[in-house]
């Protein structure tokens, strides 16, 4: 073999040609821009998340009060948690709303500073307790029905929430936006 020869095929097999190069690039670029697509902004992502779990457990609680037909049921909201509470009669004049002790229905602790909720009855925002004994927000019947309204859950500092309405009837429906 010639020097020209030796010299043309070690040329030609030093590197890449800009189209291979600028193909590498565009594919980079498609594989980066799903991965960030598909994994999107946490605080959405966590929105999201824990507005299904909240509309998943209420329709648990509602379907296994009409499976067992138990007693009183509720829903208890603070702006940075919530549980499912069952009526306790402590004797003939004292009950209290105590939190369930279940895996899913228990104490459902945000974490702190991402998520908050909010309760609105009747066109009215409801106060949230802060700390002290569970209170009654959504109350559960035992023949399907539960307490109207509106669940908020929000990012705080972000225009990102998303809401449940909930039916006399026991309907439990995610809204992405905020019901007229």
């Amino acid at each position: 073999m010639s020097l020209l020869a030796t010299t043309a095929c070690v040329r030609a097999t030093r590197g890449f040609t800009l189209i291979e190069l600028l193909v590498v690039l565009v594919l980079v670029g498609v594989v980066a821009s799903l991965a960030t697509l598909s994994i999107g902004d946490g605080a959405e992502r966590q929105l999201r998340i824990e507005t299904q779990r909240l509309a998943g457990s209420l329709n648990l609680a509602r379907d296994e009060l009409l499976i067992t037909g138990a007693g009183e049921r509720a829903l208890g909201l603070r702006p940075d948690s919530y549980s499912f509470l069952e009526l306790v009669i402590l004797d003939d004049s004292t009950r209290e709303w105590r939190p369930l002790v279940d895996q899913q229905l228990g104490v459902r602790q945000l974490e702190s500073g991402v998520l908050e909720l909010a309760f609105e009855q009747e066109g009215e925002r409801m106060p949230l307790p802060q700390t002290g004994g569970w209170e009654p927000h959504v109350r559960l019947g035992n023949t399907g029905e539960m307490t109207p309204g509106i669940i908020s859950l929000r990012v705080p500092g972000k225009p990102l929430q998303r809401h449940i309405r909930l039916g006399m009837e026991g309907s439990v429906e995610v809204l992405d936006a905020f019901p007229e």
